[in-house]
């Protein structure tokens, strides 16, 4: 089960933890380099915890892991979403990339659910498939987020490498 364990890894995700993490946006200044300096700081942590995780070793493993990865990219949603962005480029960053992610982080809870209740059923050849079609769209705006000035949630929220 390693190779699916990467798998939801690399794409499950970081699609996820930038449920918040900036856009591309006319803001400047001081509020746009401290929005910036926080929702960094957040997607540096949930990279570093995702990182962490030790790989699922068997079919057993694979549940609790897709639940500890859906629950830091939970927490790294719910910490940017909660961030004061700058005024004028609010709207486009609620567009753009805190929208598009937080529908991302469900589709991720629902995926989780779906491979605790194939776990539960024993059901390895659910697993497989569940592990070979993960939620792995990348929904936000890579090229508005890199203009805007994000590189660690640009990374988060990439999933097609």
């Amino acid at each position: 089960m390693k190779r699916p364990a990467i798998i939801l890894s690399v794409l499950l995700l970081p699609g996820l933890l930038l449920a918040g993490c900036g856009g591309g946006g006319s803001g400047g200044g001081a509020a746009k380099t401290d929005y910036l300096a926080k929702a960094e700081a957040v997607c540096v942590k949930a990279n570093a915890d995702r990182k962490a995780l030790p790989s699922p070793s068997g079919a057993g493993d694979v549940a609790p892991y897709v639940r500890k990865l859906v629950d830091i990219a939970g927490r790294a949603t719910t910490a940017v979403a909660a961030l004061s962005p700058p005024k004028a480029d609010a709207a486009q960053l609620q567009a753009k990339v805190v929208g598009p992610l937080q529908a991302q982080l469900r589709d991720g809870q629902r995926f989780a659910d779906d491979v605790e209740a194939a776990t539960k059923r024993n059901d390895n050849v659910a697993l497989l498939g569940l592990a070979a079609n993960p939620p792995n769209k990348t929904r936000a705006d890579l090229p508005f987020m890199r203009k805007y000035g994000f590189k660690a949630c640009v990374a988060a929220a990439d999933t097609s490498s």
